[in-house]
């Protein structure tokens, strides 16, 4: 696939048609692929019209009450929701999204908030908004929507217009509240499912340098383990994960890559485990408990491997030292790939039995987890090969056959996703991929 494929997404782009100038959407952005797919598609049919379904209007309109963000000198105190629309909200957000990112420590969140600590800190204050934002997307209560508004798409956004967005210089260091609420993590989630997604590479990466500028994304030895130290590992991972599949939804750079990092990985324990009477006992998982926190790390773990093609395969030069071309020789992709696949294969041989693929399994938290597992896997596997899958009446681009592993993923993702479906089981935006089935030619 090369640069004139995606310079061709001119005619086929999530841009507004007034838009001027347009967004950048480059080779890793799955709006490439439906280009070519088009494309191969006429190769074959000839001039004969090929339906695309247009681009629903209320999903990508910015509305009035979006553009009511306030500013911090515009708000006195901050607006909670009425108590039991409070505590239902919050109960919504742990059940439907702290088991898939789990930015959160669920125990303290709630002792915080039942001695009312987020009425006199603001920085909690304004994470229980954007925890209310999100659980608002599984309410149905009117409470949830701004004054004289009733579209769907409206829900939570009278509790996240209230988290005052990133101020471009700042005095102050970053805490892990500003981490947790307005940099990225939980704006990122609730944002992804609205009709200003494009502003989430942005946010993503300004929480990246504000954890960095503390330090966060390397190795703390000697440090011990607390809730608020692993609080801060989390996060940052979250904010990995986030920055790896926006930047390849997008087509562009990730805000940082694995060399920049040596961070552990999340401890895999559920949170009722990390505090104990006794100091010995804090953070062990019981042996004979199934953690919900493996579906995390092993969900970070898959996404090193996507932001590892993206980079490898993706990047826009190839890497120099002065005139010289370096790792990058003959058979280059191919030895990629080959390490790709084999780390993809190990990284399945690795799932924890509760998270195995299963779709007669009953249906409960862990069944969840591995529909989503799975999806990504399969994804990752069309991100590696996606490029190399040849045109019509060309040989293969590789010793791989791409187009038979892209077409078999896909497949096995229709199927998790019929799963999905006969489970009820709402998915958050933040699993979708925003440019694979909302897209219109201008």
């Amino acid at each position: 696939m090369n640069d004139g494929l995606a310079k061709s997404v001119q005619s086929f782009t999530l841009n507004d048609k007034n838009e001027s100038p347009r967004r950048h959407f480059g080779k890793s952005s799955n709006l490439v692929l439906m280009r070519m797919a088009v494309d191969m598609k006429k190769e074959v049919m000839g001039d004969q019209p090929i339906p695309i379904v247009n681009r629903r209007p209320e999903f990508w309109t910015v509305y009035p009450w979006q553009r009511q963000i306030l500013r911090h000198d515009q708000q006195d105190s901050l607006r909670f929701p009425a108590h039991d629309l409070l505590w239902a909200l919050i109960d919504l957000y742990f059940i439907h999204v702290h088991p898939f990112f789990p930015i959160l420590h669920r125990p303290t969140f709630i002792r915080a908030v039942s001695d009312h600590l987020h009425v006199r800190d603001h920085g909690l204050g304004k994470v229980v908004l954007c925890v209310c934002a999100i659980g608002s997307r599984f309410s149905q209560d009117p409470r949830n929507h701004p004054e004289s508004i009733t579209s769907e798409n409206s829900l939570g956004w009278p509790w996240y217009q209230q988290v005052s967005q990133v101020e471009a210089i700042d005095i102050e260091l970053p805490t892990l509240y500003k981490l947790q609420h307005c940099c990225v993590c939980l704006s990122a989630i609730y944002l992804k499912g609205t009709s200003m997604f494009h502003s989430t590479w942005e946010v993503i990466g300004l929480g990246i340098r504000f954890a960095q500028e503390m330090g966060v994304h390397r190795k703390q030895k000697g440090q011990p383990m607390t809730v608020q130290n692993e609080l801060w590992r989390r996060t940052f991972w979250v904010l990995l994960g986030l920055d790896v599949l926006v930047s390849i939804d997008f087509g562009r750079p990730r805000a940082t890559t694995d060399d920049d990092f040596d961070l552990e990985l999340p401890i895999d324990c559920d949170d009722e485990y990390w505090e104990n009477d006794d100091p010995a006992r804090a953070f062990i998982q019981p042996p004979d408990t199934p953690s919900a926190s493996s579906f995390f790390v092993c969900y970070a773990k898959l996404l090193e491997i996507a932001g590892l093609a993206h980079r490898m395969l993706f990047s826009a030069r190839k890497l120099h030292i002065g005139k010289k071309v370096i790792a990058f020789g003959p058979n280059w992709d191919y030895k990629v790939v080959t390490e790709l696949n084999s780390a993809l294969n190990q990284w399945m041989s690795c799932i924890p039995d509760h998270l195995k693929w299963d779709p007669n399994r009953e249906d409960g938290l862990f069944h969840r987890q591995s529909c989503i597992l799975y999806c990504f896997y399969h994804w990752t596997q069309i991100q590696i090969h996606k490029q190399f899958i040849p045109r019509s009446n060309e040989p293969s681009m590789l010793k791989f056959p791409s187009l038979a592993i892209c077409t078999h993923a896909s497949r096995s993702v229709i199927r998790v996703l019929e799963v999905i479906e006969r489970l009820n089981f709402e998915v958050l935006p933040n699993f979708t991929v925003s440019t694979s089935h909302q897209l219109s030619p201008d």
